[in-house]
């Protein structure tokens, strides 16, 4: 019932406060950081602590570092890998931006669409019979947080039953802020809405028909970005 607090290391602290500085635009994109050992003096802490957060960063994509110029801002909505997104919400609150929601849902789409197209010539009896069962489960879902846990296999299942082998790490490496999403979808609308659209698809899957399917789900995440159904806020 009750979770184990744990203190966060001073590489944590050293990375949220770059981070956060980079996010408000304190830090601009382009701009030069001080040399390690500036830094460590600055912010009280030891050169090796600078130097293994300053690595994290790079490894996202918030900095790139060269041996001429030193560590600069990166341009990292371009450049940088799914970790920003998971810093963005963090610094946020646990919540995305706007322009973030409208995208992540425009790529989830797009996923969907090959899930879709792939599993359907491919699907089994027996998968179908599973995505019914994780579809059951959802609807009985008492939490937002179970019930998005829930959605989000669902749609990993599917692209597990696409053939492609990479597709469920695609979904995977999105499983962060699309539970986040769910989890406000499920908060703000309940989960009927999206209990009938599984009914729906699952329809689409059983017959064969993707070109049907495809426009169940476009037509969902289209209700989601400006429609009745939207998350923003």
């Amino acid at each position: 019932m009750f979770k184990k607090l744990t203190a966060p290391t001073l590489k944590e602290l050293f990375v949220q406060e770059l981070e956060s500085m980079i996010l408000s635009g304190e830090l601009k994109i382009g701009q030069k950081l001080p040399p390690e050992r500036e830094l460590a003096q600055k912010m009280q802490i030891s050169r090796s602590v600078v130097n293994d957060g300053l690595a994290e960063m790079a490894r996202k994509g918030f900095l790139e570092t060269s041996p001429r110029q030193g560590t600069v801002v990166a341009d990292f909505h371009r450049n940088g890998t799914l970790d920003i997104l998971v810093s963005i919400m963090s610094y946020n609150g646990g919540q995305l931006p706007r322009e973030e929601i409208r995208s992540i849902l425009e790529m989830r789409g797009v996923l969907m669409a090959f899930a879709l197209e792939s599993a359907i010539p491919l699907i089994t009896p027996e998968q179908l019979s599973q995505l019914c069962a994780q579809s059951e489960a959802f609807a009985r879902a008492k939490e937002p947080e179970q019930a998005a846990e829930l959605i989000y296999e669902f749609d990993h299942m599917l692209s597990g039953f696409s053939g492609n082998t990479l597709l469920p790490l695609f979904f995977c490496s999105f499983q962060t802020p699309i539970k986040e999403l769910w989890k406000r979808y499920v908060t703000r609308n309940g989960v009927e809405i999206l209990k009938k659209r599984n009914d729906e698809l699952l329809e689409c899957v059983a017959r064969g028909d993707a070109a049907a399917a495809k426009r169940v789900i476009a037509d969902s995440i289209a209700e989601t970005i400006s429609g009745r159904t939207e998350i923003y806020g």
